[in-house]
């Protein structure tokens, strides 16, 4: 039976399959990985293959274990639409955050500020923060302090796991601005 869990999963195993195969290759300049005078580096299609690959199992997984037995009701669908409204939100904070800062505060162009402290950090900062508290208060119902700190240290943990291991790679979005 083809239960809201399971359209669900499939929707996102076809995402993941759409981001991995065609998305990240076609948007790509480079494959997954590149090699430079013997150097290897991290290619251009690797973040988004991986993120592709995240979706497509996790919409497997919850195709093979879903249990429920209903159907879309109307609480369930305006929670997905606070889910895709939020991450629009967080989205946009993300791409627009670092720019407006920037030329608030400087009155100079963002782009050669992009990979200098703090600016290269503003808007991934911000976008992560607010999605990351916003998605926590939706499943919670309620704001707590100690939820924001864990957006905050989630967030500052991801951007120092991409910004300093790889010198030449750009947080998001800093490498389309």
């Amino acid at each position: 039976m083809m239960t809201q869990d399971r359209v669900l999963g499939l929707l996102a195993v076809a995402l993941g399959v759409f981001i991995t195969f065609h998305w990240s290759i076609a948007d790509s300049e480079t494959g997954l990985i590149e090699r430079i005078r013997g150097r290897s580096t991290i290619g251009d299609a690797l973040a988004p293959a991986v993120a592709g690959t995240i979706v497509a199992l996790s919409g497997l997984w919850l195709v093979l274990t879903a249990k429920s037995a209903r159907w879309l009701v109307l609480p369930n669908l305006f929670f997905l639409l606070t889910l895709v409204a939020t991450l629009l939100v967080a989205l946009s904070l993300m791409r627009w955050a670092g720019p407006g800062l920037v030329e608030f505060v400087t009155g100079a162009d963002y782009r050669p500020q992009r990979d200098t402290i703090p600016w290269k950090y503003a808007g991934f900062f911000l976008g992560g923060v607010v999605m990351i508290t916003t998605l926590i208060f939706l499943v919670e119902r309620r704001l707590h302090w100690s939820r924001i700190a864990i957006a905050i240290g989630v967030t500052l943990g991801l951007a120092f796991l991409y910004d300093f291991p790889f010198e030449d790679l750009l947080l998001p979005p800093n490498g389309d601005v």
